[in-house]
């Protein structure tokens, strides 16, 4: 009986999970992009929104980062917030809805930019997951994935190292309806661009994919 009530209270409590060891982890680091581009601003809103799905999934000790495509990605200053969440639950918990919070308030400000420089967020992102020590790394990219690089900022032949990263394509917004074979051609080209560059490529079509596909549900 003192056992079957010693498993109760575990499962009653996130603190209590922590100290049965069921709810921790620092094996996870994850790094959302947003298109800040054209038109896919009017999108930012709807995309931060599943980030903080996605974000509500994490367990204590994973690690939170976010930064903007814009005309010059490569840049520290393009990157939104840096966070690992504590190892004790209920402080987890409260950083979750800091960043819940924090990702709305940047929806809310965000301004357009005249470029959209795809390849030099991924190196960015690609450079602060490599930092980082968790195993698991992925790079959710909130985009209509089309490419446009400013003579100032031109990395569309830049050569990405994307080892051990997951690379995750989520709200891709069709940027021409009328044509479907240019938007399936768009994202195959992706798809292999990831790929040689050592990493691993996923397309999510519904805002309940990302979560279960990064929270280790997979």
């Amino acid at each position: 009986m003192i056992g079957r009530l010693a498993i109760a209270a575990c499962a009653l409590s996130l603190t209590a999970l922590s100290a049965c060891g069921l709810v921790t982890s620092t094996n996870r680091s994850v790094f959302f992009v947003f298109d800040v581009s054209g038109t896919y601003v009017k999108s930012v809103p709807d995309a931060t929104k599943i980030a903080n799905m996605t974000v509500a999934k994490l367990l204590p000790g994973d690690w939170v980062g976010a930064s903007q495509i814009s005309a010059c990605s490569f840049s520290e200053k393009e990157i939104i917030l840096q966070r690992q969440l504590p190892t004790t639950p209920s402080l987890a918990s409260q950083a979750q809805r800091e960043l819940f919070e924090e990702l709305k308030a940047y929806a809310e400000q965000v301004k357009p930019a005249k470029y959209t420089d795809i390849r030099g967020a991924l190196a960015q992102a690609s450079a602060e997951l490599k930092n980082r020590p968790e195993p698991e790394r992925f790079i959710v990219l909130f985009s209509d994935m089309v490419g446009d690089y400013s003579k100032a900022c031109d990395t569309s032949q830049f050569e990405l190292d994307l080892k051990g990263i997951h690379v995750i394509a989520a709200n891709v917004i069709k940027s021409d309806p009328g044509d479907p074979k240019k938007y399936f051609d768009l994202l195959a080209e992706w798809e292999a661009t990831v790929v040689a560059a050592g990493g691993k490529w996923s397309l999510v079509s519904s805002p309940d994919q990302l979560p279960s596909l990064v929270a280790g549900l997979q």
